[in-house]
């Protein structure tokens, strides 16, 4: 039945066997997108799926794939997503072939990239991110007024988007981050979607201060971004993070690599649009670094917010395949 005719209005059909389970109206890749979201995966084997779509090019094509959806039959399909399907093993049939689809986002996609860098591209096209766009404009800094710390810098962060700041003690890596935070006065400005003022943004340094108050976990995480968060985020961000068993614990009392679960948890529960991360490796052991390595990952990869990750630990910078910034005398190259 998934190669008969298209419903009236429907751009994109999903059946278990001979039955409809899922079906959308939308345009352009958002059917896709509104399958991922909202089909109730676990409830289905995907060889038992096979999807009917009205158009599908490689952009369309790599989402699909991404899926892992088996079967698929279009009604109109380029030659470059065709030949995707059948690198992946995919089996695909069509009513009509195309050399290419008529659409920008064809050229974004790399088929030397991996299905994942790919879909990162898409989902920050169809701004499906929950990230802020930060930008940095001219920002300057001395602490004697006379040598400049930090001299012109500007960049731009879309929303999304994940960067490593790289540079060596002393180039201005952290005085950027307390600046950028309204930690220190600067000239020049730091705009936070398009406002003056921070806003839904978690500082994670390298040292969380020690305090005379003995803080259980869960009360760190629930102070998130000065915000009212309910015992159900605050379990759910934490069990993501793999800390929810800590959650009685002392905070001040963990290992480095427990204080980082617990710290990016509550970033997660406060919905942090933006994370600063200030050299957070540099007190743990190989194993802690790794296992941040995977948590910041998945984190950027399932939640995309926006981040800035001051580091020159070559472990954590080796494994995190994201575009760098150098700064060198306070200046950015």
């Amino acid at each position: 039945m998934y190669t008969d005719a298209l419903s009236d209005g429907h751009t994109l059909e999903l059946f278990q066997n001979d039955k409809m389970v899922f079906f959308s109206s939308g345009k352009w890749l958002h059917p896709l997108f509104q399958l991922e979201n909202e089909f109730p995966w676990s409830e289905y084997s995907k060889d038992e799926l096979y999807l009917h779509d009205s158009i599908s090019g490689i952009a369309a094509a790599t989402l699909t794939i991404r899926l892992g959806i088996r079967h698929v039959y279009v009604d109109l399909i380029s030659e470059g997503a065709l030949a995707l399907y059948e690198m992946h093993g995919i089996c695909v049939s069509y009513k009509a072939k195309t050399e290419r689809i008529k659409c920008v986002t064809e050229s974004m996609i790399d088929i030397n990239a991996s299905l994942d860098e790919n879909y990162i591209k898409l989902r920050k096209k169809a701004n499906l991110t929950s990230g802020l766009r930060l930008d940095v404009e001219h920002l300057s800094f001395s602490y004697d007024g006379k040598r400049k710390v930090l001299d012109d810098v500007s960049f731009v962060l879309n929303s999304g988007d994940t960067v490593i700041l790289e540079g060596e003690n002393g180039s201005g890596k952290s005085t950027l981050i307390k600046c950028i935070l309204s930690l220190l006065k600067y000239d020049g400005k730091v705009l936070f979607d398009g406002s003056v003022g921070v806003k839904d943004t978690a500082y994670i340094k390298q040292h969380m201060d020690l305090s005379p108050y003995p803080l259980s976990c869960y009360e760190v995480v629930s102070m998130a971004l000065g915000k009212k968060v309910g015992d159900e985020e605050i379990e759910l961000s934490m069990r993501r993070t793999g800390c929810y068993e800590l959650k009685d614990r002392n905070y001040f009392s963990l290992s480095g690599g427990e204080q980082e679960k617990v710290n990016i948890a509550r970033a997660l529960a406060g919905k942090a649009r933006l994370l600063l991360l200030d050299e957070p490796t540099a007190s743990l052991d190989k194993e802690s670094k790794e296992n941040f390595v995977s948590l910041v990952s998945s984190l950027a990869f399932s939640e995309m917010p926006t981040i800035l990750l001051v580091s020159h630990d070559k472990l954590v910078n080796d494994n995190l395949s994201w575009p760098r910034f150098h700064i060198e005398g306070g200046r950015l190259d």
